[in-house]
């Protein structure tokens, strides 16, 4: 059951987004998106060491667009400046404590069960947040499909967990105060979580470290900056961290997770976790045919999970996005993605007075890659969605599938064995996309990106090529994906970032690969980062900034005569 003192945080957040954004639900069903654009020639992207120099240079004019604000005082800054238009959308965003179940003491389950109920979501939110967020102690934000607050939830209660470590053998030891590991006989040893400077995480990381003391577990904050955070967790080398991410609508995103196939480099289960009681249930939800399958399962999985305790959610964050509406227009709300960082505001957006003109938008962090084989964080994604484009897209208003290089698809079955069924994922390409270079997109790109990644087992796209058995292409814009197994999911998964075969064909060591910094065979100004989405790398200097400008050949840039979609 949950406390008053939680519900009344729960208000809270709500009656802010309420006074931020009380037109919200009267914008989405007003908002209007078309498919065409872009309608802006340049994209800068100025590269910020912190969040707070961001929100100045917006407030001094040298931004148009300010994406996910967290902080009340940010929030509050942005809103008192002139003509800032503010936009909130409820998200998939889930801010987590990661937990190494891998390495002592952290493999113990009573370990990892006693911190779970030190950490004060309540206090976190009011004194950190400001309220501006919303406490999650479940494994699916409440925008997701299978998101279940019925299920037991450890709520703060330090000497409940007392109890659990005192019940598993760890006692204390009065010389220095902390709990000694029963699998050692011996103090443990003090773990570090590791928050990255630019974030929340070094505070709540102090509030966490109070509560573990308070009980004789050593746990002490590792500041570190982002990219240093992002190495680390790669090469799993770290005790417990801090890190944001988006869930799927769906609730799949449970299954990159924690399923024992996502435990490897690059994926992500970085917990580590190997449960053969959830793998089972993931894969039913991985799996399922029809809704109260899948939600079945999820819950199953949400419940072991709170069992196991791999990862501690602690909040998640509505899209909180705020735009300059003296210079620019056409943004769109959309619930899941926000107003700043959905695709039908890029194609949209264009100045107030005028045409074409540079959108200034920031990032928090310099990416470290810009290969889609090999990025790992949202700053990479923030600037590889402008550069590539998807087989669907998702109409903003309803969050159906809607089509987008594909004309259509079709979902059908076949026999990869006897007496055994597997899914068959048949796109229909529109007839002249072309790549950046002005090379066409064809269903020979689709074949051979789905037989590299599957080829060089890149860890990016494991769960999307696992079952995939072969890819036939009857003519140039027909491709067919057959899987090994059936499964409502399998859509998404033939639905990939997909690789130029001209450019990636010789491309034999995906990890080395800095396409971005090598220069286009034949093409003067491109590198070998093309896709064939609305715009174009064209500068990434390391430290300051990243340009993209518009793609002239892009499919989507002005609608024929007549068209409607």
């Amino acid at each position: 059951m949950r406390s008053s003192r939680s519900l009344f945080c729960v208000a809270l957040a709500l009656m802010l987004l309420v006074s931020i954004g009380g037109a919200m639900a009267q914008e989405q069903e007003e908002a209007k998106w078309e498919p065409w654009g872009p309608h802006v020639d340049e994209i800068f992207m100025p590269i910020y060491s912190n969040y707070g120099s961001q929100i100045s240079a917006f407030q001094r004019g040298e931004l148009d667009v300010m994406p996910g604000m967290t902080g009340s005082g940010d929030v509050v800054r942005v809103k008192e400046t002139p003509n800032t238009d503010i936009v909130t959308n409820y998200g998939f965003h889930m801010y987590y404590l990661c937990l190494n179940t891998k390495r002592a003491p952290l493999n113990a389950d009573p370990l990892r069960q006693a911190i779970a109920r030190l950490v004060d979501r309540d206090r976190i939110v009011s004194e950190v947040l400001q309220g501006y967020v919303l406490p999650l102690a479940y494994f699916l934000p409440p925008s997701c499909a299978f998101h279940m607050n019925n299920l037991p939830a450890p709520a703060y209660d330090p000497g409940k967990a007392a109890e659990v470590l005192d019940s598993a053998g760890y006692k204390m030891d009065i010389a220095t105060k902390t709990r000694r590991d029963p699998a050692t006989g011996r103090p443990m040893r003090e773990m570090r979580i590791l928050a990255a400077s630019s974030s929340v995480g070094p505070d709540i990381g102090r509030i966490l470290e109070e509560a573990c003391w308070s009980i004789g577990v050593p746990v002490k904050t590792a500041i570190v900056d982002f990219n240093t955070l992002v190495q680390r967790i790669d090469k799993r080398d770290f005790d417990m961290f801090f890190l944001a991410t988006n869930m799927d609508q769906r609730g799949t995103s449970l299954y990159d997770f924690f399923h024992s196939s996502q435990d490897l480099a690059g994926s992500d289960n970085r917990s580590g976790i190997r449960d053969a009681e959830l793998d089972r249930a993931l894969e039913t939800l991985y799996y399922a045919l029809d809704l109260e399958t899948a939600r079945g399962a999820a819950g199953e999985a949400q419940l072991l999970l709170s069992k196991r305790v791999p990862l501690i959610p602690i909040y998640s964050r509505p899209h909180i996005d705020a735009f300059r509406s003296d210079r620019f227009t056409g943004y769109v709300p959309m619930d899941g993605e926000g107003a700043a960082k959905n695709m039908w505001t890029l194609l949209g957006i264009r100045p107030t007075s005028g045409t074409g003109g540079v959108l200034r938008w920031p990032l928090t962090a310099e990416p470290s890659t810009l290969n889609p084989c090999t990025l790992t964080t949202a700053y990479e994604r923030e600037v590889l969605t402008k550069i590539i484009d998807s087989l669907m897209a998702t109409d903003p208003v309803t969050l159906e599938d809607i089509p987008w290089m594909a004309r259509e698809w079709e979902i059908g079955t076949w026999e990869p064995a006897k007496d055994k069924r597997g899914t068959v994922i048949t796109w229909h390409l529109r007839d002249g996309i072309l790549w950046q270079d002005g090379e066409p997109f064809t269903s020979a790109d689709i074949k051979f990106t789905i037989e590299y990644l599957k080829k060089y087992k890149v860890p990016n796209f494991a769960k999307n090529v696992q079952d995939i058995v072969k890819v036939e292409t009857p003519d140039r814009v027909t491709a067919r994906v057959y899987f090994s197994t059936e499964s409502s999911e399998h859509l998404y998964h033939a639905d990939l970032c997909f690789l130029p075969e001209h450019i990636w064909k010789s491309v034999w060591n995906y990890k080395t690969f800095s396409p971005w910094q090598q220069r286009h065979p034949k093409v003067k100004d491109l590198t070998r980062l093309i896709g064939t989405g609305p715009f174009i790398l064209k500068e990434f200097s390391p430290g300051k900034h990243v340009r993209l400008v518009k793609n002239p050949l892009y499919w989507r840039l002005n609608p024929p005569d007549g068209a409607e979609n």
